[in-house]
């Protein structure tokens, strides 16, 4: 005989257990055991739809042995409602239409109308609207005749949810409210709809932009959901909190929940759900100007929902597609995608999602120069998202009529939209919004001649991408920044062009010191955590950089074993292929990583910058050079301890991209020939031209400032940090002939004064699988001048950073700088690349880190004049001064000038001073030495003496 508590216990434990019953059950167990699964089953909705979908398929089997029509139908129901949660639309569309067919055979109305509640979640999906509203409007009466207040508030709740996803958010407001009010009147029958509840209101009111109220809403629901233990709910609770935070500029926080989310239903195997967390994750790139990854995933999640035959979220991702497509550069593709969308929106009558079409086609039409479009779409857009109350939509659509009108001169009416949109940002604290709008009304009154209002407006725009990129990780911060240096320039030229160089030279150095001294001031805040879930992320990050190693040897490098065959039958341009797959992991964990570090946690000041800290930290035969960029002409600061001129230099941008071209092909050409070519001799001279015509143009016109000092501190800017200022020539000696040289990435450094370490040296060699020989003579001519220890080859490890910094770190190996992915630049060592992520977890503040490997003083200059490369790394891990390659350099020369630094340093000479000398000495050894093979090297932070000798 059975018993009902241990048949339940007993299928829910093991549900393959119903196959062992292969008698009908006695109505009164079968009754409270369906029953019961059914409950189960509900409550899996909140944590995994598989296991819902698992309790059904059992009792629609218990009802198929009775021949129970109307347990096989809440078994099809239970099916159906698992179903639509796993994106399984047309399915669960099929299995609900079943169920209600077989409760009207039952004759069981209460029953049929249950199954019209389901069909409302999947109705826009299908483009089944009218069909499911028509049918909710029946049930409703049902439910109403036989007092059924329960179905009621559950039949609102999803009609409610129509109603939002269709952008009809005051309608769904009031629905969700009236559904709310009863299920609280219900008491314990209404309690387990009130997470759903909150979670819907909160996303009602994020859409209608009064995030306020819409973070107390999904709080509710969160306590609800970590009380019940429902992990898949907590999970959309907090997917929705994310989105708000993506909105209101906190995309660390925003990106943290998210993948959290995303870990989740992978886990669990909720593919669908994951697919719309990768759509809203698609939107924080966007946000983030990381349009590459916004493309490439939104086209997969395009793929994912079509697969799933949902129309209506494939149409809101090819929104997002559309914007990356814009922001990529391609405007056919974009235009594609909104053609693809629009139909969809169309024919669910989704006239909110219409009209965000249409801004994007308006965005499209401004970015294309089409004023007339833009201004049309925009006003169209507006008007509609104002009668449906979408406050931060309509104020991006304002905003978008605003610059579409600034060049047309229609000034009055351009403010107007300007301040609206402001208005609207402030309350709802939308940045993205206020640094727009803000940076319309300044160049309004720019435009107006009204500079001290367009002054405030740029600082108040600047202000607002400060706050942001402050709470930014080292791997957000770049992108964010690349569109938002429109308002500092602005800010920067009218200073400029007021007289008022000391605030242009402030303001330039805010945006440029602020983040390096952040790090240097808060290192700790870099260094990854060591819980669980971080260990895990980084062993699997290490055995990605060990399959990434292998693969881009085979793309790079051909292998071959000891018969001289090829040692793979991968072919370089799979093994490339492979290379880039694991590339893009590599970065989501690092990414992930820099998110739950210390940073996440931890909000460390940087110091003030205060141009008066700089010349007090000058000293008195110092003369720091900081150029500028407007865009088009070239600008240099100078500032000795006493006083600061401002300089417009006779070189437009153009004109120095071709010089630094020219250049760059000519050292080039005097490494592949060598330097006792016959052509050697042409080429020197060629180099010289063009160095001359750098000086003349960079240098000469600061002749008169320069006179007096005899060490130059140079603070180039964006191409500038390629140039080699020491080696520009007058026509008859080099630069450094008459000074010493400095490179500071940012003025602020200069007040910054390196570590003081115990004497001796850490060296390490390795010579590449013996294609570098001469390291190891190398190492040990340092160690024999310096002292210290050296690990050789096999020793030259990534663990050996691990030990207490002394005053010199030597590191003699080859090195890489990855154009295409600087962040990926590296130094060949034993156990594999050290990439910039490894520095930064280590303790590197020696007082002078010398990389003599190929090219490690490279980096890409980021946004914000941010140098992305392997020295950043070695400066945020607290190295005072850095002898870094500008591009590679022969073994032989780079051991001769190396012994040259180092007897000058064992000697009391300056950084500065010993790398000066050394230049001077190997290019005096051999005169017509071509600089490519003398002049890679250059000093960059404190130039100061070691502080023992």
């Amino acid at each position: 005989m059975y018993n009902a508590d241990d048949l339940v216990n007993q299928l829910l434990n093991d549900s393959s257990t119903i196959e062992l019953i292969a008698m009908p059950l006695p109505d009164p167990i079968a009754t409270e055991v369906v029953n019961r699964l059914k409950q189960e089953a509900d409550r899996h909705w909140a944590i995994n739809a598989n296991r819902s979908l698992e309790l059904a398929e059992t009792i629609v089997h218990i009802g198929e042995k009775r021949s129970d029509l109307s347990q096989m139908a809440l078994g099809m129901m239970a099916r159906g409602d698992a179903l639509k949660l796993l994106g399984r639309s047309e399915e669960a569309w099929t299995a609900l239409e079943h169920a209600g067919t077989l409760y009207q055979r039952a004759g069981d109305e209460i029953g049929w109308a249950r199954t019209r509640i389901g069909r409302l979640f999947i109705s826009i999906s299908l483009n089944r609207v009218p069909l499911a509203l028509a049918d909710a409007e029946r049930a409703r009466a049902v439910f109403t005749r036989h007092s059924q207040y329960e179905k009621w508030v559950v039949l609102d709740l999803n009609t409610a949810v129509v109603y939002a996803l269709l952008g009809q958010h005051r309608e769904a407001l009031d629905l969700f409210r009236s559904a709310l009010k009863t299920a609280e009147q219900l008491g314990q029958d209404g309690e387990h709809w009130l997470g759903p509840l909150y979670t819907n209101i909160g996303f009602t009111y994020e859409a209608l932009g009064n995030f306020r109220q819409a973070l107390a809403y999904h709080e509710r629901a969160r306590s609800l959901s970590e009380a019940r233990h429902e992990s898949r709910h907590l999970a959309i609770v907090e997917t929705n909190i994310a989105i708000i935070a993506m909105t209101q500029g906190h995309y660390r926080r925003a990106l943290t929940l998210l993948h959290q989310a995303h870990e989740l239903y992978v886990t669990e195997s909720l593919h669908r759900d994951a697919a719309e967390v990768n759509r809203i994750l698609v939107e924080c790139y966007l946000l983030l100007n990381r349009y590459t990854e916004a493309r490439d995933l939104a086209r997969q999640v395009v793929k994912a929902f079509r697969e799933f035959g949902e129309p209506y979220e494939e149409a809101v991702t090819l929104l997002h597609l559309a914007t990356a497509e814009a922001e990529l550069g391609d405007a056919a593709a974009a235009q594609v995608a909104l053609d693809t969308a629009e139909p969809i929106f169309a024919s669910l009558s989704a006239t909110a999602w219409s009209a965000t079409t249409r801004l994007r086609r308006g965005r499209l039409a401004l970015q294309q120069g089409d004023l007339a479009k833009a201004q049309e779409e925009a006003t169209a857009a507006a008007t509609c998202f104002e009668a449906g109350g979408q406050q931060v939509n309509f104020a991006t659509a304002r905003l978008l009529h605003g610059q579409a009108l600034l060049p047309s001169g229609e000034l009055d009416v351009a403010t107007e939209a300007a301040l609206t949109a402001l208005r609207i940002a402030q309350r709802g604290n939308v940045p993205a919004l206020r640094y727009t709008a803000h940076l319309l009304l300044g160049r309004i009154a720019e435009t107006q001649g009204n500079y001290q209002r367009a002054l405030r407006r740029y600082r108040a725009a600047s202000a607002t991408v400060d706050r942001v990129q402050r709470g930014l990780t080292i791997t957000l911060r770049p992108g964010f920044l690349e569109d938002k240096d429109e308002a500092l320039r602005a800010l920067i030229m009218l200073h400029l062009r007021t007289g008022q160089a000391e605030q242009a030279l402030e303001t330039l150095e805010r945006a440029k010191s602020q983040v390096l001294l952040s790090y240097l001031a808060n290192r700790e805040q870099l260094r990854w955590n060591y819980d669980p879930r971080s260990r895990s992320l980084i062993e699997e990050l290490e055995h990605l950089r060990d399959e990434h190693q292998w693969f881009y040897r085979l793309a790079h490098d051909q292998l071959v074993s000891d018969d001289g065959r090829p040692s793979s039958t991968i072919t370089p341009s799979q093994a490339l292929e492979e290379v880039k797959q694991r590339e893009r992991r590599m970065r989501t964990i690092t990414e992930q990583l820099y998110l739950h570090s210390r940073e996440s946690t931890t909000s460390g000041r940087a110091p003030q910058f205060a141009l008066a800290d700089v010349q007090s930290s000058l000293s008195e035969d110092t003369l720091l050079i900081e150029f500028y960029n407007d865009g088009k002409q070239l600008w240099a600061f100078t500032l000795d301890s006493h006083s600061l001129q401002v300089h417009l230099l006779p070189l437009t941008v153009d004109a120095l991209n071709g010089l630094l071209a020219q250049l760059q092909v000519n050292l080039a050409a005097a490494l592949q020939v060598g330097p006792e070519a016959p052509a050697a001799r042409n080429i020197t001279a060629l180099a010289q031209r063009i160095l001359q015509r750098l000086h003349a143009a960079l240098i000469e016109p600061l002749a008169a400032r320069i006179a007096d000092h005899p060490r130059l501190t140079i603070v180039p800017y964006g191409a500038l940090h390629y140039l080699p200022f020491h080696l520009f020539h007058t026509g008859s000696s080099y630069l450094i002939d008459q000074h010493e040289i400095v490179v500071l990435p940012a003025a602020g450094l200069v007040t910054q004064r390196g570590p003081s370490r115990s004497k001796g040296a850490l060296i390490l060699a390795h010579t590449w699988d013996g294609r570098l020989p001469q390291t190891m003579v190398e190492a040990s001519t340092v160690q024999r001048i310096i002292g210290g220890n050296i690990c050789y080859d096999h020793a030259a490890c990534r663990t050996a950073l691990s030990t207490e910094p002394t005053q010199i770190l030597h590191i003699a190996a080859h090195g890489e700088h990855r154009l295409d992915q600087p962040d990926l630049s590296y130094i060949q060592l034993a156990d594999g690349h050290l990439y910039t992520d490894d520095l930064l977890q280590q303790d590197l503040s020696y007082e002078l880190v010398t990389l003599s490997a190929c090219e490690t003083g490279r980096a890409n200059v980021a946004a914000g004049d941010e140098l992305i490369g392997l020295g950043r790394g070695f400066l945020y891990a607290g190295a005072g001064a850095l002898i870094t390659s500008l591009w590679r350099v022969p073994d032989d020369t780079a051991h001769t000038l190396m012994e040259h630094v180092y007897r000058s340093l064992r000697a009391g000479a300056s950084k500065a001073a010993a790398l000066r000398d050394a230049q001077r000495s190997v290019r005096e050894a051999n005169p017509r030495l071509h600089p490519a093979f003398w002049g890679a090297f250059q000093l960059v932070g404190d130039p100061r003496p070691l502080s023992q000798i």
